[in-house]
């Protein structure tokens, strides 16, 4: 993120940006996944934040003892087998989080969709390596993520998603193209 001072040299007020939510810190992968076509940076989340990162949470990212910047996690880009893509707000343009699924917080549209499109979902990137050897995860075919979603969300979202025509075309055109959402 950058941070603009004013004339008076004040220090940055980094309260502003985090609201009523703490700064979590998480740490990524040394080097981004730069796509130059649409001018984005994807940081990719290395080892476990303390708590499921979701929407709204602000992040400071770190590479090792740099930090890369912060940011608020806005939207979805992105919605694969194993991983979530995040845009992130507040910070430079362009910049995401891909977070492994067992370490996000997905909405219930968001984890509906995950389970019931799970096959349709690109199977690219691969789990974390902190799953990769599970047991869960032998079979590519499988889903080995559980949500919990009680019958009368399971059956709200399912009423949503199908009276919704706006978001029946964006899981329609996201399946198309590997389920990324921007």
């Amino acid at each position: 993120m950058f941070l603009t001072f004013s004339a008076s040299k004040k220090k940055p007020d980094v309260s502003t940006l985090r609201g009523t939510r703490p700064l979590e810190e998480v740490l990524v992968r040394n080097v981004p996944e730069i796509d130059n076509a649409s001018r984005t940076e994807t940081w990719v989340v290395d080892r476990q934040p303390g708590r499921p990162l979701a929407r709204s949470h602000v992040l400071t990212l770190w590479a090792g003892d740099h930090m890369i910047g912060s940011g608020r996690i806005s939207t979805i880009t992105c919605l694969a087998r194993h991983w979530v893509t995040f845009r992130l707000a507040g910070t430079r343009s362009g910049m995401r989080v891909r977070v492994p699924i067992p370490w996000a917080g997905l909405s219930g549209h968001a984890s509906y969709t995950h389970t019931t499109q799970f096959l349709t979902l690109s199977p690219s990137p691969e789990p974390h390596e902190a799953f990769r050897n599970s047991p869960d995860f032998a079979d590519p075919d499988a889903n080995p993520y559980e949500f919990e979603l009680t019958a009368g969300k399971e059956i709200r979202l399912r009423a949503q998603l199908q009276s919704n025509p706006d978001a029946t075309d964006q899981v329609d055109e996201a399946r198309e193209e590997g389920l990324d959402m921007n």
